[in-house]
């Protein structure tokens, strides 16, 4: 393969001379190797839409207890945080709430989440009927005892055993089942003043994200002028020569990671475990057996402390501010999309009644809030050391470090951006709608690592994304 220079910055001068030394050149290419991008694409592809493992005849109407827990929990936690929402609003504005539960009936699909609103809708106290009806969209493959429990709940009430089997399946919303009798829950006034500690945190929490929006904003318009005037410079210095190598070290994790992703269901967490860390080791000892110095490929990924520790966790603080400020455009455009899919699905349910309750569109819920609504504190524990940790680190090491860097080598600073934006996005769970959101929040990452070239700061800021939002869901939940 053919090798290029990289342009060096020479050293101090020699002891006792005049010359300076000069490195030899590194041995790369330019190109990559023929298998790196279809490890890509591959990667991009969503194989678990088609393969998915199966426990039994598909026509069977039993399911084991352990995958009907799995299906939903995510949705289910999200119904939960819009359950208190509505139960709150009962008692300050009732015709909102009416609305809200409406809603809810319309876009709920799901056996769980079916019969969690209908003892939402007990607990509220409307109209029996509407708690029928819910209960006979019921699926085949529903278990007996959940519709038994259930439809006891919203008819009649349930004692503790019968409660217990519905925290089994449904967690909070068995708390919302009456009691014997059709008496009030136990825990009601907990349940109600809970709620509007939660309607209060989340007004809370959503004032200041939009002051730290207006914050970001204004320090990103000053930065940018401040960059354009020459008063602030980026630091950012692409490695051409080492393009090939950063994009087959992406690869390399890419791959692993989505295969064991794509293998665990059938062989078992310890795949999962085990692709962790094969894709965190394997790529990083890749440029050693491409004939790379340690050091060159640690400058090319931004593997330093930048100008100093402190300065660089400081960046990644105020910088955080200026990445919600970006963040917030593609927000908006995963806003319009959702929107206009409604629309569209709306139509078309005018047309086939049969589409109403099928699910709203959106975004899909991330796994992890599942993990947090179905987990005790351990596993809330493992949540928050695998976003505001593992994800941060390794995340940011290889996209905004070695794909940026690939990307840079070619590229202006915004194509490079853009583009790693959006494998970053479409690589998350969340689905189509979440790409224009997640590719923001990435471009944001990418203007940091810009800026102070140490993945440091990047790291930071993806740090506390990621751990704000695991912290709030464990106390909304």
């Amino acid at each position: 393969m053919e090798s290029e220079d990289r342009t060096v910055e020479l050293g101090p001068p020699l002891e006792g001379g005049t010359g300076r030394l000069s490195p030899p050149p590194l041995p790369t290419s330019r190109r990559a190797a023929w298998w790196a991008w279809p490890l890509i694409l591959l990667s991009l592809v969503p194989f678990d839409w088609f393969f998915v493992p199966s426990s039994g005849d598909a026509d069977s109407v039993e399911v084991s207890e352990t995958d009907f827990a799995a299906d939903d929990s995510s949705d289910l936690a999200l119904l939960k945080l819009q359950a208190q929402v509505v139960i709150a609003s009962d008692k300050v504005d009732p015709p909102a709430s009416a609305t809200a539960l409406d809603d809810l009936s319309g876009a709920v699909s799901g056996d769980r989440m079916i019969a969690a609103l209908a003892l939402l809708e007990a607990f509220l106290k409307t109209d029996a009927a509407r708690g029928e009806a819910l209960l006979n969209r019921f699926s085949e493959r529903v278990p007996p005892d959940l519709v038994r429990v259930t439809r006891e709940a919203v008819n009649e009430g349930v004692g503790d055993k019968d409660r217990e089997t519905l925290r089994r399946h449904l967690g909070w919303f068995a708390d919302l089942a009456r009691g014997p009798g059709g008496s009030d829950p136990p825990r009601e006034p907990e349940i109600r003043s809970r709620a509007l500690f939660v309607l209060g945190l989340m007004g809370v929490a959503l004032l200041g994200v939009s002051m730290a929006f207006l914050a970001g904003l204004v320090l990103l318009i000053l930065h940018l002028r401040n960059v354009q005037a020459g008063t602030t410079r980026h630091h950012y210095e692409p490695m051409p020569s080492l393009r090939s190598v950063l994009l087959e070290c992406f690869a390399l994790y890419l791959a692993i990671m989505s295969g064991s992703a794509l293998l665990s269901p059938w062989l078992g967490s310890w795949a999962g475990i085990t692709g962790y860390g094969l894709a965190v080791i394997l790529p990083l000892t890749w440029p050693a057996l491409r004939g790379v110095a340690w050091r060159d490929f640690r400058k090319a990924v931004g593997l330093h402390r930048g100008r100093g520790w402190a300065r660089e966790i400081a960046a990644g603080v105020v910088g955080y501010l200026g990445v919600l400020a970006i963040a917030s455009i593609g927000i908006a455009l995963t806003f319009i999309m959702t929107l206009v899919a409604g629309w569209v699905e709306g139509l078309g349910a005018a047309g086939d009644p049969s589409l109403v309750g099928s699910g709203a569109p959106g975004p899909n819920t991330h796994p992890v809030v599942g993990w947090i609504y179905d987990g005790n504190i351990w596993v809330r524990l493992a949540c928050l050391g695998l976003a505001a940790g593992f994800a941060p680190v390794f995340e940011e090491l290889f996209f905004r470090g070695a794909l940026q860097g690939y990307f840079r080598g070619r590229f202006r600073f915004l194509a490079s951006a853009l583009l790693t934006g959006l494998i970053f996005a479409a690589l998350h769970p969340q689905g189509f709608f979440a790409i224009p959101a997640l590719a923001g929040i990435g471009v944001g990452f990418s203007l940091l690592r810009e800026w102070r070239d140490s993945l440091v700061a990047p790291m930071v800021a993806h740090a506390i994304n990621n751990g704000s939002l695991v912290l709030m869901l464990w106390w909304l939940l």
